[in-house]
C-alpha cells in the first residue's frame, strides 16, 4: 500500500498537520504570556515546591508497573479516593504521571494502573494519536505539573488502527473527521505483509502506533528539553484486553 500523503487529498488534514505539529507547539511554548488565562491557571494552581515533591523518573515509573500488577493480580487498593484526599487537591494538582490512551471504552486508564484522583494526568483519543493538541496537553504537564512519566499506551484489539489499515477506499468512505484520524495514523504505519494474518497485522499496527506517537512527541523541543535534562520520560506500552497487562516497549 502507497505511502502517500497525497492519496488522501485535499480533504485529509492529517500530513498538514504531521508536518506542522512541531512548529506550532514550539512556537505555543515560547509564548508564556501572564495575561493569557490557561498560563495565568497554571502558575497559580501550581506552587513552586511542585517539581521537587515529585518522585523522581525511575519511582515514578515503578508506581505505574506496580499498580497495573495490582490490577493484574485483582488486588486493587483504589487510592486517594476519599473525601479528605479530594479535599486537598482542591488546593492544586500534583499527578506524577501523563498518561495518554485510546479512548476505548474497555482501557479506563486510572483503574488499570490502580491510581485515584490526582495521580494521573489523563490524555485519551482514539488511536491515542499526539497530534497538536495532545502534545500541547502534554507539554502543558510536563511544564507545569513536572509529571516525570509520560506514558502513551496503546491497547490490543484496537478498533482505530484496525480501521487506519484499512484500504484507501474504506478509510475515505469515513466521515471527514474521522478518515482524517484513520489517515494520521494509516501515514505512520509501517508496511505490512498482506499475507500476515490480519490478527497478526492489527497487533503489529498497534505497537507501531504507540511508537509513532513516542517519537513525535520525543521532537517537541520543550519536552525533548525536559527528556535529556533526566526531569521526565516517554515510555511505551500496549494493554492486554484478556489479561490486563500492560507490555512495556522497549
Amino acid at each position: 500500500m502507497e505511502r502517500q500523503c497525497s492519496r488522501f487529498h485535499a480533504p485529509l488534514l492529517a500530513c498538514a498537520l504531521a508536518s506542522t505539529l512541531l512548529a506550532t507547539v514550539n512556537g505555543c511554548s515560547d509564548q508564556h504570556n501572564a495575561a493569557d488565562p490557561v498560563q495565568h491557571h497554571a502558575q497559580a494552581a501550581t506552587p513552586a515546591h511542585a517539581a521537587s515533591a515529585q518522585p523522581d523518573v525511575a519511582d515514578a515509573w515503578q508506581r505505574l508497573k506496580d499498580g497495573n500488577a495490582r490490577f493484574v493480580r485483582g488486588a486493587m487498593r483504589h487510592p486517594h479516593e476519599d473525601t479528605g484526599w479530594r479535599g486537598d487537591l482542591e488546593k492544586g494538582q500534583h499527578p506524577f504521571a501523563t498518561v495518554i490512551g485510546c479512548s476505548d471504552s474497555r482501557v479506563p486508564l486510572e483503574l488499570l494502573f490502580d491510581q485515584g484522583f490526582g495521580d494521573l494526568f489523563v490524555i485519551r483519543v482514539a488511536g491515542n494519536l499526539v497530534m497538536r493538541d495532545e502534545a500541547g496537553s502534554i507539554e502543558y504537564a510536563v511544564l507545569h505539573l513536572h509529571t516525570p512519566i509520560v506514558a502513551i499506551v496503546g491497547h490490543e484489539q484496537c478498533g482505530a488502527v484496525t480501521a487506519a489499515l484499512g484500504s484507501h477506499e474504506d478509510i475515505m468512505g469515513e466521515p471527514q473527521e474521522l478518515s482524517e484520524l484513520l489517515a494520521t495514523i494509516h501515514v505512520g504505519m509501517p508496511e505490512f505483509s498482506h499475507a500476515m494474518p490480519q490478527a497478526e497485522r492489527v497487533k503489529a499496527g498497534v505497537e507501531s502506533n504507540v511508537r509513532q506517537a513516542m517519537h513525535q512527541l520525543a521532537q517537541v523541543p520543550s519536552i525533548h528539553d525536559a527528556v535529556a535534562a533526566g526531569h521526565t520520560r516517554i515510555v511505551g506500552g500496549v494493554y492486554d484486553l484478556h489479561t490486563g497487562q500492560v507490555r512495556w516497549l522497549d
